[in-house]
């Protein structure tokens, strides 16, 4: 047989450094296959004669069966070898070591060996097992020296033979691949247990870049390389309290809690970047929490990154949410987590007893002040069109960070798709309606607002007050807090209007006007399900309805308010306590109430005192007088639509003593008879429909009252 001649490692460099891994992976390859050639020289998987007769070990001959059975126990590699062929394999590891020393740049492999604390046995067998991804010709050579023609990777037993230590016995460094450390964490979790050294991609993804991509559930961010996703606008206290809990040494836990959007992410962020250092972000979001908080782990030690925790609340069958489960913080710090820093990030505080030392911070929620802020930053050097201010939005919209950046960008966006210059106070108040989450359409109905200030018939004096209602919204700003009044009023901020008059004066149609005046989104509430006949379900229901109204930053509209509005009586029976406690609770909830909320009733005297102590304004409805329905009419009436001039408006007003609910009817019905019969919309339409509406409310008509027009009727 000819003799092979095996590659050595070169000491032609050996006053250089490495100029990169790959050329330090070449000579530990190198290095890699002399301990093979020597392995596979004192290895006879054939037998004595190393014949073929055997069929590559799918049948055992005589010869082998005898020979195995009478082969002294199992050896590590060095105690077989003789001094020159140790010389040989200390003299390449020894040039190795030389340029390592001379060289400035730590790779990736030599890092992960310093991070997870390996020692010379250890670092072996994970030069063996990335030489096994790399190269698929350790395939074969590592099938036949296993004796196994399908186990094609390492396995613990030959990376024992290998390299097992000359002051250890097999059987002590077996035993050091059954411990949890840093070192099996390297290899993938099924194919350990089955005894073979497979790499987590995790590591062959570092050890390859020195780096990790961003993957499922897991984002490393380098604070060298890497810019935080958004400016730190606000939370400047939160950033300089992690300034001072992160400049001192030690470890520790810092449970970082805030509301979805706070910016606790961007905190960080923000942190690496004063730092210069990193953070591996972990979401335990998914079903095998432990499994990911593992890879987290993993990822922090090799990177020598910090670790952050996020999305582990779960929630109930109701849909609230959880707080993390104690159990679950710590069973993540029994994985024994390397990073200096570790934070937990959560919607709900953490409350869980651990015996490292634990910092709790709370991000609150936003004021004004942060929104205005928040609006200014993220809109940058794109103007708002005239008529809407960032004072404004931040006043309506109580948005946190995230929920701002997102609307600002959506509404530059499309502006500069339509090639303007500004925005636009119906695209900022389309994108900020967008970012709104909310359940409150299970709890109440949307209307569209489509009326404005011209659609609006009424005495000068109550349109007069609609319009200083909706200027408490759009200059709350400068009152509360440029003016100081929100150190004066330390609750009961919101807007609340009582719409008080006879069915169909327009109640309904001037909240619509108010809600398109603000941009705002309205919601009429549904009183059938809000009240309830059993007892604290109507509270739940209000409670459901106020906390969904929060989140929306809609305007509130409750119709035939004096229902669950209604005066506190006496109490006689059980039944007047719990009505008297909704009515206490439903009033409680409109003072904390900080946004929009309108109220309509027909019987104002039904509505109880406290409520109306409470009450921004209070807008009376008067019933419309002739002058007035002629009005209505004549705006009902689209100017699109084809109309007669043979229509006496003030007859119609005069002889119909009807509401503008009423009006709008005889208007859209005369239309409809119009339509049928191919013609403009003429007197004798309306007339037929004024007619008809004034029976459908039990009303009698006599025909010599409509003088001239009665012929119409025919």
């Amino acid at each position: 047989m000819e003799a092979y001649e095996m590659k050595e490692v070169s000491a032609r460099d050996l006053d250089k450094g490495y100029a990169s891994q790959w050329e330090l992976m070449d000579d530990l390859f190198t290095w890699l296959d002399m301990c093979l050639y020597m392995f596979y020289r004192r290895h006879q998987w054939l037998g004595p004669k190393s014949d073929m007769r055997n069929m590559l070990g799918l049948v055992v001959s005589r010869e082998e069966f005898e020979h195995n059975l009478l082969k002294a126990a199992q050896l590590g590699l060095n105690a077989q070898l003789d001094e020159d062929e140790k010389a040989q394999l200390d003299g390449a590891m020894g040039v190795i070591r030389m340029r390592l020393s001379r060289t400035n740049d730590r790779f990736p492999l030599e890092a992960l060996a310093v991070r997870c604390g390996l020692d010379e046995f250890q670092q072996r067998c994970l030069v063996l097992a990335y030489a096994s991804a790399l190269d698929r010709k350790y395939e074969k050579l590592l099938a036949y020296l296993q004796d196994d023609i399908t186990q094609k990777t390492p396995t613990v037993a030959l990376a024992t033979q290998l390299f097992l230590p000359a002051e250890e016995n097999m059987e002590g460094c077996l035993a050091r691949f059954s411990r949890r450390d840093a070192f099996t964490a390297l290899f993938d979790k099924d194919r350990f247990a089955a005894g073979a050294l497979v790499l987590r991609p995790l590591v062959l993804e570092f050890l390859g870049t020195g780096t990790l991509s961003k993957g499922p559930g897991l984002r490393l961010f380098d604070g060298v390389k890497d810019r935080p996703a958004s400016p730190l606008v606000t939370g400047r206290d939160i950033a300089r309290r992690l300034d001072t809990l992160t400049a001192e040494s030690g470890k520790r836990v810092v449970c970082v809690a805030g509301g979805p959007g706070s910016g606790k992410h961007i905190q960080l962020e923000h942190l690496c970047s004063r730092r210069g250092s990193g953070c591996v972000f972990v979401e335990l979001d998914g079903d095998d929490q432990l499994a990911r908080a593992a890879d987290g782990v993993l990822a922090a030690r090799m990177t020598g990154a910090d670790i952050a925790f996020g999305h582990m609340e779960k929630r109930d069958q109701d849909g609230t949410l959880l707080p993390p489960e104690p159990q679950l913080i710590r069973d993540i710090l029994d994985m024994d987590v390397s990073a200096e820093n570790i934070f937990f990030l959560s919607e709900n505080p953490v409350r869980a007893r651990i015996d490292r030392l634990v910092v709790e911070l709370e991000i609150p929620d936003t004021d004004e002040g942060d929104r205005i802020r928040l609006f200014r930053a993220y809109l940058g050097k794109m103007p708002l069109e005239q008529g809407v201010t960032v004072e404004e939005l931040a006043a309506k919209f109580r948005f946190s960070p995230r929920q701002v950046e997102a609307a600002c960008r959506e509404a530059i966006g499309l502006a500069r798709l339509d090639g303007l210059t500004e925005v636009s106070a119906e695209e900022i108040h389309r994108a900020c309606v967008r970012q709104a989450v909310h359940k409150l359409g299970d709890l109440a109905h949307r209307i569209r607002p489509t009326f404005r200030w011209e659609d609006v018939v009424m005495p000068e004096e109550q349109k007069k007050l609609l319009m200083r209602a909706v200027g408490h919204i759009k200059y709350r700003y400068k009152v509360y807090t440029q003016w100081g009044f929100e150190k004066k009023i330390a609750y009961g901020r919101g807007l609340s209007i009582l719409f008080a008059g006879a069915p169909g004066t327009g109640k309904t149609m001037c909240a619509q006007v108010i809600a398109a005046e603000l941009n705002m989104e309205m919601y009429k509430i549904n009183i059938s399900q809000i009240v309830s006949k059993y007892i604290g379900e109507t509270e739940k229901n209000l409670q459901a309805v106020f906390t969904e109204a929060r989140k929306s930053n809609c305007v509130l509209f409750f119709d035939e308010c004096d229902a669950i509005f209604g005066k506190r009586s006496e109490v006689k029976d059980a039944h007047d306590r719990n009505a008297n406690v909704e009515v206490a609770y439903l009033l409680q909830q409109i003072e904390e109430y900080d946004g929009v909320c309108i109220m309509a009733t027909n019987l104002l005297g039904n509505i109880d005192e406290a409520f109306m102590r409470r009450i921004t304004y209070v807008v009376r409805f008067p019933f419309p007088d002739a002058k007035a329905r002629e009005e209505i009419y004549r705006r009902t009436v689209p100017a699109s639509a084809p109309r007669d001039d043979d229509i006496d408006w003030r007859f119609l007003a005069e002889k119909f003593e009807l509401s503008g609910g009423h009006i709008k009817n005889i208007v859209l019905a005369a239309a409809f008879m119009a339509a049928g019969a191919g013609e403009p919309i003429g007197m004798g339409h309306l007339l037929k429909a004024a007619v008809g509406e004034m029976k459908k409310n039990e009303i009698v008509v006599v025909r010599e009252e409509l003088r001239e027009y009665a012929d119409l009727l025919d």
